[in-house]
């Protein structure tokens, strides 16, 4: 009877090894999952690692379990997986938990079920180890309450001047280089305005100071030497300032086609504005394009300045010359005669052109 229980019983445990290791997923060892975790003792926040590796034959599949569920009360914080690998017929895997504890005692890590799944579809389960963890307070051992502490009193600042004297000194200094820099600058930009000389303010009767100016171009003969261009030149000076000091009209800064405008706001008659705009433009070829007219045609032009000026000039009682003593002339350019020239005459007081031509002579250019 005693033989026939062992005979049974042997038999009960060679069936119950041989299903077991059917379940693993034969042939090949059967399926094995290592867990570990660093450190195992830890402060309150402190990262643990926890690492499982998971080994069996090729081709099985193993689920790995709701780790963070298991774990509570430690936090999963993150995860990483190593690639598969196979190493002597047998699959590897591998993966590492990012653990934190927020309470003190000791944590366990529980055995964790692996099912898997091997190539003829058999499946079966496998439990990890049970690990445990213990997680300290960060206070010191016994004070697991301490009372606040109280605030510190204030920093006494140490009583030193001289910082602040040498930053003060440095801000002035600052300052007066600033404002010298800045001085210089503007002295740099501020340009002296260049003074254009313009001939003086005649103190004689616009007319009269022409007629003198034509005089002086008619005794230089430019036209005779040939001097064309030199011509035009001084005679049509005469003719800017004589409009400007007979009518106030700044010819001398002007260009002919801003000179007609002028005049016009002036009040001038329309027959002398296209007279001189006309006169003007026909000078300026001779003066910048090159142009050449001929003595006779210059003559001409040297007559028709005259008899402008002869027209256009003021006509009077003070159509003289004006008198030395500063006296203020007529508004329209005329001028107090020494004895009161007659109208039709040009005064000479110091004066016209002598002997040469008279203000209502004409010229003999």
């Amino acid at each position: 009877m005693r033989t026939l229980f062992f005979v049974v019983l042997a038999t009960v445990v060679v069936h119950a090894c041989g299903c077991a290791a059917a379940e693993v997923g034969e042939p090949g060892a059967p399926v094995t999952v290592t867990a570990m975790v660093e450190p195992d003792t830890a402060t309150v926040g402190d990262r643990l690692t926890l690492t499982i590796r998971v080994e069996g034959p090729e081709g099985v599949h193993v689920g790995f379990p709701d780790v963070a569920r298991l774990i509570a009360p430690l936090e999963v914080i993150g995860s990483t997986t190593v690639p598969s690998e196979t190493r002597e017929g047998r699959a590897v895997e591998e993966r590492a938990y990012v653990l934190s504890a927020f309470t003190t005692g000791r944590a366990r890590v529980p055995a964790m079920p692996f099912s898997f799944v091997d190539a003829r579809g058999d499946s079966g389960s496998v439990l990890s180890d049970s690990l445990a963890v213990v997680v300290r307070s960060v206070l010191p051992q016994g004070d697991e309450k301490p009372e606040p502490k109280d605030i510190k009193p204030p920093v006494e600042l140490p009583r030193r001047i001289w910082p602040f004297l040498v930053a003060a000194a440095a801000v002035v200094a600052a300052l007066l280089a600033y404002r010298r820099l800045l001085s210089w600058w503007r002295g740099r930009r501020r340009r002296p305005e260049e003074k254009v000389e313009e001939p003086p303010v005649p103190r004689h009767a616009a007319h009269i100071v022409a007629f003198e100016r034509l005089a002086a171009i008619e005794r230089e003969d430019w036209i005779g030497r040939g001097e064309i261009h030199s011509f035009y030149v001084a005679v049509t000076g005469v003719l800017r300032l004589y409009i400007r000091d007979r009518f106030g009209v700044d010819a001398i800064d002007m260009t002919t086609s801003e000179l007609g405008p002028a005049m016009r706001e002036a009040r001038m008659e329309e027959r002398d504005i296209g007279w001189t705009v006309e006169y003007l433009a026909h000078a300026d070829l001779a003066k910048f394009a090159k142009h050449v007219p001929t003595p006779e045609r210059a003559r001409e032009d040297f007559r028709g300045a005259w008899d402008f000026v002869e027209r256009t000039r003021f006509r009077g009682d003070d159509a003289g010359a004006w008198a030395d003593d500063g006296s203020t002339p007529p508004a329209d350019g005329g001028a107090a005669s020494g004895g009161g020239a007659a109208s039709g005459e040009a005064a000479s007081g110091g004066g016209a052109a002598s002997g040469e031509a008279g203000a209502g002579e004409a010229p003999r250019c």
